[in-house]
Parts: C-alpha cells; structure tokens; sequence
C-alpha cells in the first residue's frame, strides 16, 4: 500500500494583513520622529545652559582669586565676551599666579555671531547668560564640535587679563 503525501497549507500575509502592518508602522514613524527631533533640541539647549553654568562658575572663581570681575556689557559685538574668555583662560605667570588659573579650558575658542538661528553666549556685565534661537542680540556661537581647538589658544606676548 502506498501512502499519499499530502502538501500541508502554508501560513502566509494576506494583502490586507500586510497593508495594515505597514500602515501601523507608518503612525508609530509618525508620532516617534517629532518626538526624536524635539528631544535632540532640548538635550542641545541643556547642554548648551550646562556650558553657560561652566563659564559662570570659571567667573566666579576668577573673582575670588582677583577680587575683581572683568569687564562690563557691550551689546554691540562679542568684543567682551572675548576679553572674558581669554582673561579666564589666561594663565597667570609665577610672579603673579591667582590659584586655580587658567580658569576655564584654553582651548576653547569660539566665533562670534548674530544669527537668531544660533544659540549664542551673551556677557551681560555680571556673568554669562544664553541667547536662545530666535531671540536679538550677538554673543559667542555654541557649537560644542568645533568650539574647541586641538591647542590651546596662544596669547600675545604683553597681554593683561580684564579685571584684575
């Protein structure tokens, strides 16, 4: 006797089941890429205030150590910014060494810029404060990959430091 062999039914999608599938997937892209792009943003805002807090606390030191703070307020250009920046940087010579100088990472070295689609650093006299997007005024442009340099900025012989 002979056995027959009979082919069992294979499971497969019907168009309908596919087309839902995808459809699902494509509600779910839907609602996640909005909510991927508004979280980057926020997580660059924050790392940007963290940034701010850092120059602030390199200020407040550098007061402590000089009994002074740099410069005031120039809302015309990022000119005191700079002059900040560098007098937190600077390195203070054995004959006159403040403790804890440089202040603030010398490497750092940004550009200044205007632009309202830019987050930027503002000095407002007393300390740093952040410039969202879209809100008026020049300040240093964050851009955390390339405001670092590989070597720390190089200052002119004879430079003095704003403040002390």
């Amino acid at each position: 006797m002979k056995s027959r062999i009979t082919p069992t039914p294979r499971g497969a999608f019907s168009l309908t089941e596919m087309l839902v599938t995808i459809l699902i997937i494509g509600v779910l892209a839907a609602i996640a890429i909005p909510v991927y792009s508004n979280i980057t943003e926020t997580s660059r805002r924050t790392v940007v205030q963290d940034h701010v807090e850092a120059l602030n606390r390199a200020v407040t030191n550098f007061g402590h150590a000089c009994w002074k703070f740099p410069t005031a307020a120039n809302d015309s250009a990022t000119t005191d910014e700079m002059a900040v920046v560098r007098s937190l940087q600077w390195k203070f010579p054995a004959s006159s060494l403040k403790l804890g100088s440089p202040y603030f990472d010398p490497r750092y070295d940004p550009a200044g810029t205007s632009s309202t689609s830019e987050y930027r650093i503002r000095w407002n006299g007393k300390g740093f404060e952040m410039l969202d997007k879209g809100q008026a005024g020049s300040g240093l442009k964050y851009d955390g990959s390339s405001d670092y340099k590989p070597a720390p900025y190089t200052f002119p012989s004879g430079y003095t430091p704003v403040g002390p």
